[in-house]
């Protein structure tokens, strides 16, 4: 059943580092949010990828400030990542 757009809650965005290419994406995807649609800023950003130059490790992180993307059709980092490394879980609203 498709949810209409206003009722649908974000429960979890989910993070897989695995698939992560550390392109940066989805922090710029958030910081478009995050600005109310004006630029591109990853000092806005509420969602952070690291990567080790020693091992290769990825490290994914998401702050207390993220707000799923409220108001939108579904989270812009989650939408922008092309790799596979970031998705997220819908649920109706509870009324």
């Amino acid at each position: 059943m498709e949810i209409p757009h206003g009722e649908i809650e974000f429960m979890k965005i989910w993070l897989d580092p695995k698939n992560c290419r550390s392109c940066l994406r989805c922090e710029l995807a958030y910081s478009f949010h995050k600005s109310g649609h004006k630029a591109f800023n990853l000092k806005l950003s509420s969602t952070r990828v690291l990567r080790s130059n020693k091992n290769k490790r990825i490290h994914m992180t998401i702050d207390d400030t993220c707000d799923n993307c409220s108001n939108e059709e579904a989270p812009f980092c989650a939408t922008a990542c092309v790799f596979g490394a970031r998705g997220f879980i819908k649920r109706e609203r509870e009324k």
